[in-house]
């Protein structure tokens, strides 16, 4: 049986406000004058409209599908999956805290890497949940998950839920189809694997995995569709864990002006393709420039470069160098890795005072 939260386990969640979409589907017939939802009479010369067009004011005013259906019908299609099986919220960290409301009740545990991406970490302790760490193994000075670890972690502990970025943030190693199905089925069946892919979209060599059994894969457009500032991110899950997501979340939380952007990202691949290959020809180019100054770097899948520094203090220095020039790379908050610099493959990377800031 699937185990959602305490409290949701045997609660269906009725939304009061489903929109029109869902009505027009009911009723058979379009929707020609929205006189039932409160919205704005359109204003001429609106300030919006001024400044950025009609065609954005008209979106900005009405309220948007609450359950995102043209996107979710794209992002489906797109992964071969059915569009019961896709859920759009606000970008992949919505979907973390999403995922973690509808599985984890207090006090349950949570499993992940000590180190990993910390946004996860955040809405845990948001739902109360206990968390366990699990260190990144090390195989010839590259870090990276331990998945055997992960997997009896969660098994002692009885985890509700396991999360593991893949690719990884902020190391950016990568792990394959076949290592992700063997850590579902090493599982306990009633913990959910939260599988965050937000970088998936740069891995040349990835592939198609379609549903998981008690997994929700999370995906976004942030990265290789450029609408990080829009917010639109989905989860490609089992129908039912789906519809437990739809009921408890924010329903208007993804804007009419992201739904319409989203859709016409997905509408056109080949924007996105030239994006990925221009990053990862730039990632190739700063590997190369920090390799030939001698710094240490981690195998990349991601839109950035991981560099590992002999200690927390020598990455700690770099940093400050750089924002003494104005110029800002991530270092992660989480003690195991504060001797990392992440740095994002973007133009500015090449400059030679960047360069040799890090390179101290």
């Amino acid at each position: 049986m699937t185990r959602f939260a305490r409290h949701l386990q045997d609660v269906t969640i009725t939304n009061p406000f489903p929109g029109l979409p869902r009505l027009e589907a009911l009723i058979g017939r379009n929707i020609v004058s929205r006189i039932g939802s409160n919205e704005s009479m359109p204003l001429a010369e609106h300030t919006v409209s001024q400044q950025w067009g009609e065609a954005l004011y008209e979106l900005a005013r009405l309220y948007p599908d609450p359950y995102a259906g043209a996107v979710r019908q794209r992002a489906a299609a797109l992964n071969g999956v059915a569009a019961a099986n896709v859920v759009v919220d606000a970008g992949a960290d919505s979907l973390i805290a999403l995922f973690l409301r509808a599985r984890v009740s207090p006090g349950d545990v949570v499993v992940c890497t000590a180190g990993t991406y910390p946004t996860f970490r955040y809405f845990a302790e948001g739902v109360g949940a206990r968390i366990v760490e699990v260190p990144y193994a090390e195989t010839e000075g590259v870090l990276h998950n331990d998945l055997p670890a992960l997997a009896r972690a969660a098994s002692e502990h009885g985890a509700a839920l396991l999360y593991l970025a893949n690719p990884d943030n902020p190391t950016g190693t990568f792990l394959h189809t076949d290592a992700i199905r063997t850590l579902r089925d090493q599982l306990p069946a009633d913990c959910l694997l939260l599988l965050d892919e937000a970088y998936i979209d740069f891995c040349a060599d990835s592939e198609r995995q379609g549903v998981l059994p008690a997994t929700a894969r999370l995906r976004t457009l942030s990265k290789a569709h450029g609408l990080a500032g829009l917010r639109v991110g989905y989860a490609i899950a089992p129908e039912e864990w789906v519809a437990k997501a739809d009921q408890i979340r924010t329903q208007f939380a993804v804007s009419s002006v992201a739904q319409a952007a989203a859709v016409a990202a997905l509408d056109q691949p080949a924007c996105s393709q030239r994006l990925i290959a221009d990053t990862l020809q730039l990632r190739a180019r700063l590997a190369a420039a920090l390799q030939q100054r001698g710094l240490s770097l981690l195998p990349s899948h991601t839109n950035f470069v991981a560099i590992v520094y002999p200690d927390a203090d020598s990455a700690l220095a770099r940093q400050k160098a750089l924002l003494a020039q104005g110029v800002a790379v991530h270092r992660p908050p989480h003690p195991a890795m504060q001797h990392v610099l992440r740095v994002t493959a973007h133009p500015d990377a090449l400059q030679e005072a960047v360069l040799a800031s890090l390179a101290g």
